[in-house]
């Protein structure tokens, strides 16, 4: 269950080095992991991966965020296209409101 919690809901992992070993989270919100993934993606799609490909498993980064439809529907939309760059996932991550993570903000 902890792999499928950690595939759809990804930001519950945000908390765990706190809690299992004591030890500053290394991210405080999921836009702080995309920002940190953007050189890694931007390696992989000069290697000829599709942005999609890539993309398609964040559709649970921002649940029940404001404005986490609108990021799933944007990297829908406009990540499938022929020639998609990372610009796709930082406007759509842009579309999300600010927020850390629920278990983090106390």
């Amino acid at each position: 269950m902890l792999g499928r919690t950690a595939y759809q809901e990804p930001w519950r992992l945000l908390a765990v080095d706190p809690e299992l070993f004591g030890e500053a989270a290394p991210f405080a919100a999921m836009k702080d992991v995309f920002q940190a993934m953007m050189p890694y993606i931007e390696r992989e799609l000069a290697r000829g991966t599709r942005l999609h490909s890539m993309t398609r498993h964040f559709v649970g980064a921002f649940h029940a965020v404001p404005g986490a439809r609108a990021f799933r529907r944007h990297l829908a939309e406009n990540g499938v296209k022929a020639g998609a760059g990372v610009s796709v996932l930082r406007d759509a991550v842009a579309l999300v409101e600010d927020r850390v993570a629920p278990s983090m903000a106390a």
